[in-house]
């Protein structure tokens, strides 16, 4: 009986040991995917990418919020410190990830005028080696790596998880003050971000278009087909106007598509800028243009296939 007791006091040590390694790693900083020189300067170029967008949108921000700023220093003292403390936050993360961004770029130079060095690790049939719990361990290995080699996976390795942890807390401070001006009746806008959303919508919606072809090429077989019996018959005739019909639907939604591509632009020369505050209630020109446009573009993509059936 103490026998079985032992082994199974064995059995709980080793899960045990097991489930803290296991909650220990999940919670391993995040850190950038690393498998040659060129992807840790495609890694570089995206936060170039990055700090290029939300420098300008902070720049944006500061001047969209002075004055509302300086009324809540006079009229609501709490609130106004709430989006001071975010603002310099935001602030702070970009400085933070500029800085490490410049030590990542320095260490890519260093990699490059020693090629020989071996950094980055071999893959075999496009997986990295020696790899465990890969999902969770995704770092460089030290294996068979000279102490200078280390040194330098380590600084990549830190530099990237302080880049991440920067964009995170940087969002995660975008996210707050959406929700302070939120309780305040107010919309906060990043047109950027706003647009972007847009465009992915946009996808979808040319995705359903482009699912409509196949009738439409039906459907222009029977235009030929109605041209060449005649064409002052009343069959002929409701073919020629439904076409009509149809190709008017088709620049409509055209001019829908090439607006959404417009739209950063379109919408920063209306608000004077890339970041807005406006009342909850109230919206800009350019987005009642958008949703009145979105939903003509949902109603034709119905209406089209209806059209259709009726001939």
């Amino acid at each position: 009986m103490i026998q079985n007791l032992i082994k199974r006091s064995r059995v709980s040590i080793v899960f045990g040991a097991l489930f803290l390694f296991l909650n220990c790693s999940s919670q391993t900083p995040q850190i950038w995917l690393l498998r040659d020189i060129q992807s840790l300067d495609a890694k570089v170029m995206n936060t170039v990418q990055w700090l290029k967008i939300e420098k300008s949108n902070y720049k944006f921000l500061n001047k969209a919020l002075k004055k509302k700023l300086e009324v809540y220093r006079k009229t609501n003292f709490i609130v106004y410190q709430k989006i001071e403390k975010e603002i310099e936050i935001i602030d702070k993360n970009l400085k933070e990830v500029e800085a490490y961004l410049t030590k990542q770029k320095k260490i890519a130079r260093q990699i490059r005028r020693r090629p020989k060095m071996k950094i980055f690790d071999k893959h075999v049939g496009g997986k990295p080696k020696n790899k465990i719990f890969s999902k969770k361990n995704i770092g460089i290995t030290r294996i068979d790596k000279s102490d200078n080699a280390i040194k330098i996976i380590n600084s990549l390795e830190n530099n990237s998880a302080r880049i991440i942890s920067n964009q995170n807390m940087h969002d995660s401070s975008i996210e707050q003050l959406l929700k302070i001006f939120n309780k305040e009746s107010y919309d906060l806008i990043f047109i950027r971000r706003e647009v972007k959303q847009y465009n992915q919508s946009l996808k979808d919606l040319m995705y359903s278009r482009k699912l409509l072809n196949n009738i439409l090429d039906e459907f222009n077989l029977k235009i030929s087909d109605a041209l060449l019996v005649s064409e002052e018959s009343s069959y002929s005739s409701n073919i020629i106007d439904l076409s009509r019909k149809i190709e008017l639907y088709n620049e409509q939604m055209n001019e829908f598509e090439n607006y959404v591509r417009s739209l950063e632009s379109i919408a920063g020369k209306e608000c004077r800028g890339l970041v807005y505050l406006i009342k909850k209630e109230e919206k800009k020109d350019y987005k009642e243009k958008y949703l009145n446009d979105l939903s003509n573009y949902n109603f034709i993509l119905k209406e089209i296939p209806k059209l259709l059936s009726s001939i």
